[in-house]
């Protein structure tokens, strides 16, 4: 995989694309660091050069989501094919980032309040 990055005034894009390298899980591991460092209120990850992401980047994927929630930071996914789609279901729903159609639906997502945060339980 090869991650190509592009800042835009209110988000930050990755884009995933097919490659022969073995550390894929280490370079998407590397842009989200970038990407979170940023100061952009919104990650948008582009999967359409994907034929697949693998269950190791999807996981890195979801702990980045859940990490990025507590810092008000959204993560949205987008042009995600069936075959990762499918690999998605197999992580609790409520660790995955959400995905979208395409790059204007996560502007449009990101662009409404979304609840980010767990709230937080009361003492009985």
């Amino acid at each position: 995989m090869e991650v190509y990055r592009e800042i835009l005034p209110n988000s930050y894009l990755l884009i995933l694309t097919e490659d022969q390298i073995t550390a894929a899980e280490v370079q998407l591991t590397e842009a989200l660091r970038v990407a979170s460092r940023s100061g952009k209120p919104s990650i948008w990850v582009d999967c359409s050069q994907l034929h697949t992401l693998s269950f190791a980047a999807l996981r890195v994927l979801a702990r980045t989501y859940r990490r990025l929630r507590r810092r008000q930071v959204q993560l949205v996914l987008c042009h995600l094919g069936n075959e990762s789609r499918q690999l998605m279901a197999k992580l609790p729903t409520a660790l995955c980032p959400p995905v979208v159609p395409s790059l204007l639906d996560a502007e449009r997502y990101c662009q409404h309040p979304h609840p980010l945060i767990e709230p937080q339980r009361l003492a009985s």
